[in-house]
């Protein structure tokens, strides 16, 4: 499978400015190199509640609506990391203790 991982300058410009209209008029497959990039600014708590920052929200929720490959993003980005961790090292304990009776 060959993958351009470049992103391209004109969806570069569009994060870096937060240009959610020019954004939105970019392709899948040119917005795939920051899929995580957008779907986590998806996910944080908005700093602004005004009217303006909820529609440039539901914008970029629009746009990557239709990439199926977010879906597992946003898996990976909702995991407790700090839950696993603590559950792993109980674990790791848990097997400390059996395997060295």
């Amino acid at each position: 499978m060959d993958i351009n991982a470049a992103v391209n300058q004109r969806v570069f410009k569009a994060v870096q400015e937060l240009d959610v209209d020019a954004l939105s008029l970019c392709s899948p497959p040119e917005i795939r190199p920051v899929l995580p990039t957008l779907a986590r600014i998806s996910l944080l708590p908005p700093l602004d509640s005004s009217k303006k920052c909820a529609d440039e929200r539901i914008k970029i929720l629009a746009a990557l609506s239709g990439i199926e490959a977010v879906n597992s993003i946003v898996a990976w980005l909702s995991i407790d990391f700090h839950a696993l961790e603590v559950d792993v090292k109980r674990e790791q304990q848990i097997r400390f203790v059996y395997y060295n009776y």
